[in-house]
């Protein structure tokens, strides 16, 4: 079968899409409401990624604010904003992967959602998300307290992984909040799944002085779609430290990641099959109702580094990630969308360090390079180089062109590629 072309025409459509969606998002996105400021007050480079001012925003449970007062009932103490932080964030894609056998894939909306968030109360802040039918998000609690911020956090994702609670940095523990938008191929969190899938859980944490510290209990499923019959939590820890010399600010981390969950759902999924080893990928997942099975019992460690800098008129991001154990039990083989006979130990690792520079303010350059390491199996090793651009046409609009090309050990098999290059082009607009 002949592969699509990564076409002029489907870029131009894609275009006009975001530009017709632009026309009418002249208004800021819901914090920047709540602060009465631009929205790059709280980012860096561009959107997503936070600025220093950003990150105490988000450790404040989305609670700071312009000084407006909350409206309340005089006799209720009812709260309210005085303004609806409400936001909408619209994503197209196209992405052309000539590894893998995978065809052209144009993405219309792909992980657009309708947000809604802000200060809830003095001390209360929530971020909500509403996407694909379904609503997840995140509740906090912050006060100032320990000579820096104490704060909890309840979050729910269908995506987002075990960090959603509060991470802040740009190293792609949070799913969101990376370099890349080809999250696969450029950062090994996102790679390895460490960095997202879904979750539901708890998380304390301390912020003061540079520290930023979280522990927090959770199970690898989404609340919404979860069954009862999870068995147990797994446990996380995050912490960094961050300081600035000059124009340069440094945040150097590490995370955990342990615990088993949901073993009884693996046990019924093996049941229910009967020793049938031919089912489909498509059909042992529906079984498991979307758990991710790797992260059942994923013990994992690492460290993570970020550096935020100016040389001259020009800004400069750089960040690294280095896996030192992923340890877990593999039900499903992915490459051949196969069931494994008998689950089989997996220990992949790698590294991944990324740099952009925006040598204007609206237009950036950025390149990476990924490792993996499969210790497990052989010949599944590969490396991935990355080159990107930027273009801020507005605060709010966002466009990103990446290629990427995959240099693997593992000989292609048919029409099965395991090198090969791809490319992405996306348009963001958010208002």
């Amino acid at each position: 079968m002949m592969k699509k072309r990564f076409s002029t025409k489907k870029i131009i459509s894609l275009v006009g899409l975001s530009l017709m969606c632009a026309t009418a998002a002249e208004a800021t996105p819901a914090f920047a409401r709540q602060m009465d400021m631009d929205c790059m007050s709280c980012h860096f480079q561009n959107m997503p990624k936070l600025n220093a001012f950003g990150r105490d925003f988000k450790m404040s449970g989305f609670t700071m604010s312009s000084g407006k007062e909350m409206t309340s009932e005089q006799n209720g103490g009812l709260q309210m904003p005085s303004n609806l932080n409400m936001a909408f964030v619209i994503k197209a894609r196209i992405l052309e992967d000539k590894s893998n056998d995978v065809e052209t894939k144009t993405e219309i909306f792909d992980e657009s959602a309708f947000l809604f968030g802000g200060k809830i109360a003095d001390n209360v802040g929530a971020s909500m998300e509403f996407a694909e039918g379904l609503a997840g998000g995140k509740i906090m609690f912050s006060t100032e307290a320990l000579g820096g911020r104490v704060g909890a956090t309840y979050h729910m994702t269908d995506a987002l992984g075990a960090f959603a609670g509060t991470e802040m940095y740009t190293t792609g523990l949070y799913r969101p909040v990376r370099q890349f938008e080809n999250r696969g191929k450029t950062n090994i969190f996102q790679n390895l799944g460490i960095g997202a899938g879904e979750a539901t859980g708890v998380q304390v944490y301390y912020r003061a002085n540079g520290l930023y510290a979280t522990v927090g209990a959770y199970v690898p499923m989404f609340a919404q779609s979860a069954e009862a019959g999870t068995d147990s939590f797994k446990t996380l820890a995050r912490a960094a430290y961050e300081f600035s010399a000059g124009d340069t600010t440094v945040a150097l981390g590490g995370y955990y990641i342990g615990g088993k969950s949901g073993k009884k759902i693996i046990d019924r999924l093996f049941d229910d099959a009967n020793g049938d080893l031919t089912i489909s990928m498509d059909e042992v997942v529906d079984k498991v109702h979307s758990v991710d099975v790797d992260a059942l019992d994923r013990k994992s460690y690492g460290l993570d580094l970020q550096i935020e800098s100016a040389i001259g008129d020009m800004t400069v991001m750089a960040t690294a990630g280095y896996v030192m154990k992923n340890d877990y039990t593999g039900y499903l083989d992915k490459v051949n969308d196969e069931i494994y006979a008998t689950p089989k130990a997996q220990d992949k690792t790698g590294y991944h360090a990324d740099i952009q520079v925006n040598p204007v303010e609206r237009f950036g350059v950025k390149a990476a390079i990924l490792g993996v390491t499969d210790d497990a199996t052989a010949n599944r090793d590969f490396n991935v180089y990355s080159l990107g651009l930027e273009y801020n046409m507005r605060q709010n609009v966002r466009f990103a062109l990446e290629y990427s090309y995959t240099s693997s050990d593992r000989d292609d098999v048919g029409d099965k590629k395991y090198s090969g290059s791809d490319i992405l082009f996306m348009s963001m607009v958010s208002f």
